[in-house]
């Protein structure tokens, strides 16, 4: 989440980068997750994740009270530093961080009296909706902060491409990621796509040509706004590994594996995308 904000600051054409911004971001994202996973490990489902955190809950649990501590505290400061620009938001703006707010609040959200308003349980439309959250919170919330801040920042009409590129991006990885929980998912009847249709099909049907059809849109997009050789190979290069990663995706990885892999392509894409704005500036 760090490296997707300070890419999405440095693509909105913003150089200083807001520590308590990042900050609270990271520890959001932190909070956000340890939380998920203490209520999953009380499945008996055979999850080295749930083991982990199982063993380990009283110690999460205790960081889960700083993260909280530091999550009021800096935010309120923040909110407080950001109130004067409110003024500057349209209501696009609002519905947009009611939307990122509520499919956050919804996606974890279990009740035997509503499960239709658990977004986790829609298989099919599980990883976008993940990568929806995760690009807006990425995105979104930083070109946010610009514009309550009242500082320059690209305009309106590149932003919907910046979210959807890399709400596309993570989703596939978020699929990839199923692929870890494929038998808990199995047994807890959670018609995740790899579930529904399969290992094979999952990765050959949607995976690779969702993938390609980002690289012909990235390098489409680069040509049109005059992107120097550089910048486009750049902005292809976590296309490429996300697709190389998805054909060794047929064998069964290990937790690990999954964690510093396809997680880390998240980290590349941003590094890459820093790397080719600040590149595009020095041109």
């Amino acid at each position: 989440m760090v490296a997707l904000c300070l890419s999405s600051f440095a693509q909105l054409g913003h150089r200083q980068i807001p520590i308590l911004f990042v900050a609270l971001a990271s520890a959001a994202t932190v909070y956000y997750y340890n939380h998920s996973y203490l209520l999953e490990s009380n499945d008996n489902a055979p999850n080295q994740r749930n083991n982990w955190v199982r063993e380990h809950a009283e110690q999460i649990k205790k960081m889960q009270w700083l993260l909280l501590a530091f999550i009021i505290g800096g935010g309120s400061y923040q909110l407080y530093t950001l109130v004067p620009g409110i003024s500057l938001l349209k209501g696009y703006d609002i519905l947009y961080c009611c939307l990122i707010g509520l499919g956050a609040f919804l996606y974890y959200f279990d009740t035997k009296k509503y499960p239709w308003l658990n977004l986790r349980s829609y298989g099919i439309a599980k990883p976008f909706i993940i990568g929806s959250i995760w690009a807006g919170v990425g995105v979104y919330a930083p070109y946010l902060f610009l514009k309550l801040t009242n500082q320059a920042y690209t305009g309106m009409a590149d932003l919907p491409i910046l979210f959807i590129i890399n709400a596309l991006y993570i989703s596939m990885i978020a699929v990839l990621f199923d692929i870890k929980d494929f038998e808990s998912d199995a047994n807890k009847q959670m018609k995740t796509l790899v579930v529904r249709i399969g290992l094979t099909k999952t990765i050959n049907w949607i995976v690779l040509p969702m993938t390609a059809f980002i690289l012909i849109a990235t390098l489409r997009y680069g040509y049109l706004h005059g992107f120097t050789g550089a910048q486009i190979l750049l902005n292809t290069i976590p296309l490429i590994l996300l697709i190389s990663v998805s054909y060794q995706m047929h064998q069964r990885k290990s937790i690990l594996y999954y964690l510093a892999i396809i997680d880390g392509l998240i980290v590349v894409k941003a590094a890459c995308d820093i790397t080719a704005t600040l590149f595009f500036s020095i041109q």
